[in-house]
C-alpha cells in the first residue's frame, strides 16, 4: 500500500502532467511560464499537504512524579495552647520562643 505522501506526491506529477500535456506545443512556448508556475503551486501543494497530513502521535503519555515529601522543619504541633512542638527538632518552646524543658521532656522522653 502506498504511503499518503507517495499518493500525494504522484497526484500533483500526473496534474502537472495533464496541465502540461493539454497545452499545444505554441501555447507552451509561449506561456511556458505559466505553466512552471501553475506546476509549482500543484507541487507544493501536494508537498504541504503531504507533509501536514504526516501520522503524529495524538496521545501524550506523561509519567505523574510523586509529591514532594514534606518539610520536616514546617510540621509542628501544639500539645497546649502557647506551646509548639517541632519533631525534627525533638524540642518543644513557649509562644515567647524560648525552649520549654517540661513540654520537651513530656513530648519526646523515651
Amino acid at each position: 500500500m502506498l504511503s499518503t505522501k507517495t499518493k500525494l506526491l504522484l497526484i500533483a506529477a500526473l496534474a502537472f502532467v495533464v496541465v502540461a500535456g493539454s497545452m499545444t506545443s505554441d501555447a507552451l512556448s509561449r506561456s511556458s511560464k505559466t505553466g512552471a508556475v501553475v506546476g509549482g503551486l500543484i507541487a507544493g501543494a501536494a508537498i504541504g499537504a503531504a507533509i501536514s497530513s504526516a501520522n503524529h502521535p495524538t496521545t501524550v503519555y506523561v509519567e505523574e512524579r510523586s509529591k514532594p515529601k514534606p518539610n520536616k522543619w514546617g510540621e509542628s504541633f501544639s500539645p497546649k495552647s502557647g506551646v509548639r512542638c517541632y519533631p525534627a527538632q525533638h524540642a518543644c518552646y513557649s509562644s515567647d520562643g524560648a525552649y520549654n524543658a517540661n513540654w520537651t521532656h513530656k513530648v519526646y522522653a523515651r
